[in-house]
């Protein structure tokens, strides 16, 4: 935990046109047989990303007509340099990473946004375990936080500056530590080992039979979404946002979430809030 010669000129040349030329054939050329990599961030373990996502992926193979092909990201900062470096064609971002991909490398662009009953994938919580001794956010002041992944909007930037909002800076608390994902968060606070974390609250959800408490919140935060390679084919692009917005298919959303009903419209402007929770934390 963290406390409160001239002469190899031709070769080289050669070289980089041989590089050059290995690169443009893994990348996506538009051919019927090329395989769409589809990105995934690290919010859960990846078998359990696979089980989530390979009928969506499935769904958006017979709708293109390319085999795709689902990639796993090690951590956020891997997902972003995925994206940005467009290594992968579609991806599942959050606004954390979307901000963070859009602002420094461009190259992607919006299709659809996840819809979940209650908009519960659009809300983050802070909550403890009914064991522990603190019934609001004002008790923290000297215990234990738990945090997902740094570069995490929904289980590091927001509820980092919920925090803020409420007179604590990190130096206010015990103590405070990145545990990696959302479900670490809930596992880690109960084992005892953190008083309080924050996360998204269709996760939470997952839990709250398992003796949790919301101390604060749910607080709207902007949506999570799935984006391409700017550099598809727009025949291809556009089929891609037509194929999400009419996706009905139930053994495809409830494999995602069980409270998932569909995807809908996205527009930059629904990351501003993310842009000014990002950039105070980065300046702290």
């Amino acid at each position: 935990m963290y406390k409160a010669g001239m002469g190899k000129k031709p070769l080289i040349l050669f070289l980089f046109f041989l590089l050059f030329l290995l690169v443009s054939r893994a990348a996506y050329s538009g051919d019927p047989k090329d395989t769409l990599r589809f990105g995934l961030p690290p919010f859960a373990n990846p078998a359990a990303l696979q089980q989530s996502f390979s009928p969506l992926a499935e769904y958006i193979a017979a709708a293109t007509g390319h085999p795709v092909e689902l990639s796993f990201s090690s951590n956020y900062i891997d997902h972003v340099m995925n994206l940005g470096q467009g290594k992968i064609d579609i991806a599942y971002v959050g606004p954390s990473p979307y901000v963070k991909t859009k602002d420094k490398f461009g190259g992607i662009e919006l299709l659809a946004q996840f819809q979940l009953k209650h908009f519960s994938n659009n809300q983050v919580v802070i909550f403890t375990s009914k064991e522990n001794k603190v019934n609001n956010i004002n008790d923290l002041p000297g215990r234990t936080f738990a945090f997902g992944d740094y570069h995490s909007y929904g289980s590091h930037f927001q509820p980092r500056f919920i925090l803020n909002e409420h007179g604590l800076p990190l130096k206010a608390l015990a103590a405070y530590d990145y545990v990696g994902s959302h479900d670490n968060v809930i596992l880690s606070v109960l084992h005892g080992d953190f008083a309080a974390g924050g996360v998204r609250f269709d996760i939470y959800n997952k839990y709250q039979d398992r003796g949790l408490r919301v101390i604060y919140g749910p607080i709207k935060i902007p949506p999570h979404v799935l984006v391409c390679r700017a550099s598809l084919p727009d025949d291809l692009k556009n089929t891609l946002r037509k194929a999400l917005l009419n996706l009905n298919d139930q053994s495809v959303l409830k494999k995602i979430n069980p409270s998932m009903t569909g995807f809908t419209p996205v527009r930059d402007q629904d990351f501003m809030q993310a842009r000014e929770v990002i950039n105070f934390i980065e300046s702290r």
